[in-house]
């Protein structure tokens, strides 16, 4: 098993042009503002997981009226949308932020603190029929995400 992309990198290239940053957030019914604009561009070509502070300080030379609780409340209003999800560090110390949506789980380095995407279809069709055999009394799957804590070696 292999992780989908490591965190210091994007699985894929990201067209983070304002055409396409535009259409990003109109799919999910939010304004073009130029501060939204701003973040997510960060959001999506900064590496790995960002945290809010991270984003901040990569816009901050170019945006310096652009404030850290801005960052967090646009960032906040992405996840809302459904257009990034939030990713929790192991010890829940630090909110962090994945620009990539697709189903995948999360490998947590606690020596160096890096988050890895990681995709199994096989690991994912054991859990769905784990679920599917065991049941829930009045509950559904819809979807999951593993987050796993552990060191690299």
């Amino acid at each position: 098993m292999q992780p989908a992309s490591s965190s210091s990198s994007p699985p894929h290239p990201v067209d983070a042009s304002p055409a396409a940053l535009r259409d990003k957030l109109a799919l999910t019914g939010l304004r073009a503002t130029r501060q939204r604009l701003v973040i997510l561009e960060s959001l999506l070509l900064l590496p790995g997981h960002p945290t809010a502070e991270q984003v901040h300080r990569r816009i901050r030379p170019a945006h310096p009226t652009l404030s850290l609780g801005t960052v967090y409340k646009t960032l906040d209003s992405f996840v809302a949308a459904g257009l990034v999800r939030r990713v929790a560090a192991a010890e829940g110390s630090s909110r962090r932020f994945d620009a990539d949506c697709s189903a995948h789980h999360h490998l947590h380095c606690t020596d160096t603190q890096e988050i890895i995407d990681y995709c199994d279809p096989q690991l994912d069709a054991l859990i769905a029929d784990f679920f599917a055999a065991r049941g829930l009394p009045g509950f559904r799957p819809r979807s999951f995400s593993l987050h796993i804590t552990g060191t690299k070696t």
